[in-house]
């Protein structure tokens, strides 16, 4: 697991960690609203015999067994609301304290030399079955001996990092250059783009609340990318000399959205430190009876995992479930949020099979490639992205009204959507349509009436029916003589 891509401790303000507990400031929030959960369990409780242990170990001649069995008891929250006053918000200031959603594992983590050779060993049910060998080197560590065994337990949770992003340059002199390299496919554009992205001749001035991950970074960058590119093409699209591209022109390419982050906190203890104090003969129990050894192999098993997101807000998508396949496993995105999952495996897969199924009751089936992290878009799960573009209609029309209908080639069912342009600033529209597929399979349907400028009498012009089979799809007036 790489606990340093998402950590907390280094990507969320005001993080502390105060007992068991810890907390920090989501800046998605209020000011005073601080979030809190647990990241160990009691491991040492207090009852009136005194002290007792949640850890117990079971020897015999032959393998061992380690049970860890804690009540689930409440953060104290006193002592949270006493350590903010004292460092970020001072009396009289309101504190409004939130629960995280906290997903937790134990393991116990054994100790060897080189340290490379140290390995985790995951509690199932509260219960794990030891080696003869790691018996021991647990009934060491209880007895006081440091730097034998630790308790490890990895607490994951989810916070949005809010983005807002957008690109800035000088859009006539990248016509130019677009014009001059021949890039008027989608791909080449995108490919320039980046390129005078990182060149610093286009700036994208970034804010984000909560620190930002690598992906999510990227993500941002390639929806503005994305966006840029596809206005680029459609300007591109009627121009056949540097002399026709316009004197002035500027696009709006913004990006606004909150893109939910995991985060992993994983805090080991020294068992000897734990519970060095308490007696050991009240931990630890013998039985004559052998019992089984678990296999080990020689090396530690690598659990690989998979972070699974949405990259985008999935309300009015109208989508019911989302399930993942991955070898012999299958793991469901919870409804109706679809809050991040993590997938866990030891074995060499590559590839994720990603099921969607949608309100009408139809699905879509696609491939993902496994790595550490994926924010999934709309696209890939069957949507495709239709721009309605009427820039140029602005100087000869007051108003515009319109309809589309999709016409799938596919399973997927007919859809209409409403298109209207006025006073606005930008006359420009997006319809995320359910293809069921990676890209429109089918062609678009659509008419528009408006209400023209500078006449003596209102006059109407309309389009009649028009089809388009790419994105974006430009207005264009016939003006009649």
């Amino acid at each position: 697991m790489n606990t340093d891509a998402n950590n907390p401790q280094h990507m969320l303000q005001n993080f502390f960690l105060p007992g068991r507990a810890f907390a920090f400031h989501d800046q998605t929030r209020q000011p005073q609203d601080y979030t809190y959960g647990s990241f160990i369990p009691q491991v040492v409780q207090d009852t009136p015999a005194g002290q007792i242990s949640a850890l117990h170990l079971l020897t015999s001649p032959g393998g061992g067994m380690a049970t860890f069995v804690a009540p689930n008891q409440p953060v104290d929250t006193a002592v949270l609301e006493a350590y903010i006053r004292a460092h970020f918000i001072p009396s009289p200031g309101e504190i409004n304290l939130i629960q995280a959603d906290v997903s937790q594992s134990l393991f116990l983590r054994f100790i060897r030399q080189p340290e490379t050779d140290s390995y985790d060993v995951e509690f199932e049910q509260s219960r794990m079955a030891l080696t003869h060998a790691e018996s021991a080197q647990l009934e060491s560590a209880i007895k006081g001996d440091k730097n034998r065994v630790y308790l490890l337990p990895r607490s994951q949770f989810s916070v949005s990092s809010r983005a807002a992003a957008r690109l800035e340059t000088d859009w006539v002199a990248f016509l130019t250059l677009a014009f001059n390299e021949d890039a008027r496919q989608p791909d080449a554009v995108a490919l320039l783009l980046n390129q005078q992205i990182d060149a610093g001749v286009i700036t994208m001035p970034e804010q984000f609340d909560n620190t930002p991950s690598e992906q999510t970074q990227a993500l941002v960058r390639n929806s503005l990318v994305s966006t840029a590119s596809l206005l680029v093409c459609n300007t591109l699209r009627n121009i056949h000399s540097v002399d026709e591209i316009p004197n002035h022109i500027s696009y709006d390419v913004s990006y606004s959205n909150s893109v939910p982050q995991q985060y992993v906190l994983a805090q080991q203890q020294d068992i000897a430190e734990l519970l060095g104090k308490l007696p050991a003969g009240n931990i630890i129990s013998f039985t004559p009876t052998p019992l089984p050894e678990p296999s080990r192999p020689d090396k530690p098993v690598v659990t690989r995992e998979c972070h699974v997101s949405l990259g985008f807000n999935p309300s009015g998508f109208n989508i019911m479930s989302v399930d993942l396949y991955y070898g012999n496993e299958q793991t469901p995105m919870p409804w109706p949020n679809f809050t991040p999952v993590t997938l866990k495996t030891t074995s060499d897969i590559s590839t994720i099979t990603l099921r969607v199924k949608f309100s009408d009751y139809s699905d879509y089936e696609t491939q993902l490639r496994w790595q550490d992290d994926i924010a999934l878009t709309p696209q890939e799960l069957g949507f495709y992205s239709v721009l309605f573009e009427a820039e140029s209609l602005k100087k000869d029309f007051k108003s515009i009204k319109g309809t589309a209908t999709y016409q799938p080639a596919g399973v997927a069912k007919r859809q209409s959507f409403n298109l209207a342009f006025s006073g606005q600033s930008q006359w420009q529209t997006s319809w995320w349509i359910n293809t069921h597929f990676a890209g429109l399979n089918g062609e678009i349907e659509y008419s528009w009436i408006g209400d023209l400028k500078n006449t003596l009498f209102p006059k109407t012009y309309d389009s009649g029916r028009l089809k388009a089979t790419v994105s974006p799809v430009k207005l264009q007036y016939k003006q009649v003589i």
